[in-house]
């Protein structure tokens, strides 16, 4: 895939921005942002300001748009919303597929699309609490789609303002678990972003291993005010991380999935990532809605299945979930 590809990012926030950014500094010449009110404004007008490891940079998007039909059809659709926000963008995007398109959600947790491996929509199991009236198994459209895991911890200090302390890595897999051509190619446009991305022909192995990450911080994050360095390190809460972690660990094997990081090797890798805090913290200080669904529900869900007792996870997403309503009232 050449520097010139369409690509599309929706969603603007520290993800997409950064995504944007490393696009843009490696060459990509049509990478467009979709974003709303004053992001907008501010994004129209002064573009990205990206400070990571390799420097500090400012830079203008080919467009910024509001809405994603203002564009031309797209080779690549990059959607780094919330996953709550996916049922309305599933509808949006239409506009500007064309045959070719590739669709990438950027989002945390267990995908709505988890057990779609290619087959008719009418064959495939919706997970409820994703989809409970299967309209995104309809309507998405699944022959575009690529997954994907992100391990890009970025903070949002202002509209278009982001800045990283971490290398990047993104993951992409076929759902079909093939490696594709379609794959490589993307693979070629991601050359000198400073974004390692690694294809993978067992995705969900992957999805497994950051649901592990994420289900073992986050809402620990929202009941501690923790950092990924304390949740994962501290005397107290170090017991409790690993304790999530093995019993993440039961449901991804019971669905066949291999993890190949050991727990104890896991929590060292999350105390490395330093005093950060996690995504789900930055939306609770917010006020924001947590991404509960795909990164704690669909795993009880599909723990369920396999009859796997997730005592310590539960106590903790409860308490994550009490917070956070709570804090919507004030």
């Amino acid at each position: 895939m050449e520097k010139n590809a369409k690509i599309a990012i929706l969603g603007a926030g520290a993800i997409g921005c950064t995504l944007a950014a490393r696009l843009i500094l490696s060459g990509c010449e049509c990478v467009s942002l979709i974003a709303r009110g004053e992001n907008y404004q501010a994004l129209s007008s002064q573009g990205i300001q990206l400070k990571d490891l390799t420097g500090e940079y400012q830079l203008i998007p080919y467009q910024v748009v509001q809405d994603i039909a203002e564009l031309e059809p797209q080779d690549i659709i990059f959607i780094a919303t919330k996953s709550n926000a996916l049922h309305q963008v599933a509808a949006f995007i239409q506009p500007v597929l064309h045959t070719e398109t590739v669709v990438v959600p950027l989002m945390n947790g267990i995908p709505f699309w988890y057990f779609y491996q290619g087959q008719s929509t009418d064959d495939i199991q919706a997970i409820q609490c994703l989809d409970e009236n299967r309209q995104l198994i309809k309507h998405f459209p699944l022959a575009h789609l690529i997954g994907a895991v992100v391990f890009i911890t970025a903070k949002l200090k202002g509209y278009g303002k982001v800045e990283s302390d971490n290398p990047y890595l993104l993951i992409l897999g076929e759902p079909n678990n093939q490696v594709t051509k379609r794959l490589e190619a993307i693979q070629s446009l991601f050359v000198d972003t400073g974004i390692e991305l690694r294809l993978t022909d067992q995705i969900r192995d992957q999805i497994w291993t950051k649901v592990i990450a994420n289900l073992s911080s986050n809402p620990l994050s929202v009941v501690t005010g923790a950092t990924l360095k304390d949740i994962y390190a501290h005397p107290r809460l170090h017991e409790m991380a690993l304790q999530i972690t093995q019993e993440v660990r039961q449901v991804a094997a019971s669905y066949g999935a291999r993890i190949a990081i050991d727990p104890v090797t896991f929590l060292q890798l999350g105390t490395d990532m330093g005093n950060v805090h996690t995504s789900m913290w930055h939306d609770y200080q917010k006020k924001q809605p947590l991404e509960m669904a795909g990164i704690a529900e669909a795993v009880f869900e599909l723990a369920e299945q396999f009859n796997c007792p997730m005592p310590v996870t539960k106590h903790i997403c409860n308490l994550t979930a009490y917070l956070s309503e709570q804090s919507l009232k004030i």
